[in-house]
């Protein structure tokens, strides 16, 4: 099986925000007034949570109005937040039902038109040139085999002088990652780097890296506990993979990392 078709498998699921929406109202949430805040539990998918987003957007430190690509958007956690910052966002992501998803919650909290979704590999923009101020990419490279072509078209989307974040898990040590891991189930679609690698990557395209943080220790203890989960969309064994990513950082196997450049 192509890449593309078991990153797409392992995160697709039909009707996503219905499961979301009736899970929500399930626990108590006023799903008829529904809040981007609402869906924290469920749409930030990547160590660290909102606050972790919040982070990555503050290193970009962009003004009002200024227009964001989020590269891997997921079902849209990302892009919500940058959308109530006031950016103007696009999203876009490999797995059609995440898309789906992300475009009826956006719309759900009133946002849709702040941000909008698109389903389109990394490597194949379909965006014109100079067309975004930054880009993020949160937790998204451990599922992409070629990064440098990303990246490359990353750059191209961005004007002169557009920030780029990358916040990922990246490698750190020599020993087997324990899979299943949040991203995969196996090293078939698990691409982790080094750090090292990710500037090499950057730089080989023409970014400038500016600055690299370990992010790990503010991403201690996993996802909050709670009645709505990661794992109402990603399935029960869920909880096995975020064990053994947080067992692969103890064991100095990975580490949260956030890389900013220049384009």
């Amino acid at each position: 099986m192509d890449v593309r078709d078991l990153v797409r498998s392992h995160y697709g699921g039909g009707a996503l925000d219905e499961v979301i929406v009736t899970a929500l109202a399930e626990h108590g949430v006023d799903v008829d007034h529904l809040r981007a805040a609402d869906l924290f539990p469920v749409d930030q998918l990547h160590a660290g949570g909102p606050a972790s987003t919040g982070h990555v957007l503050d290193l970009l430190a962009l003004p009002h109005d200024a227009s964001l690509l989020d590269i891997g958007c997921g079902i849209g956690g990302t892009s919500r937040i940058a959308a109530e910052r006031g950016l103007r966002v696009t999203g876009i992501d490999l797995t059609p039902d995440f898309v789906e998803a992300a475009t009826a919650l956006t719309a759900r909290v009133g946002l849709a038109d702040r941000a909008v979704f698109l389903t389109t590999p990394g490597e194949e923009l379909a965006l014109p040139d100079a067309s975004h101020d930054a880009a993020v990419m949160i937790h998204v490279g451990m599922n992409v085999p070629d990064k440098e072509a990303v990246f490359a078209e990353v750059r191209r989307v961005l004007r002169p002088g557009g920030r780029f974040a990358v916040y990922e898990q990246m490698s750190t040590g020599d020993g087997e990652l324990p899979y299943p891991l949040p991203w995969a189930v196996d090293e078939r679609s698990s691409f982790v780097e080094s750090v090292e690698d990710y500037q090499r990557h950057l730089e080989a395209v023409g970014f400038t890296v500016d600055s690299v943080e370990d992010h790990t220790a503010a991403t201690a203890g996993g996802p909050p506990p709670g009645p709505v989960t990661q794992a109402t969309i990603l399935g029960p064994s869920f909880v096995e993979r975020i064990g053994n990513n947080i067992a692969a950082t103890r064991d100095g196997l990975l580490r949260a990392m956030v890389v900013v450049a220049t384009a």
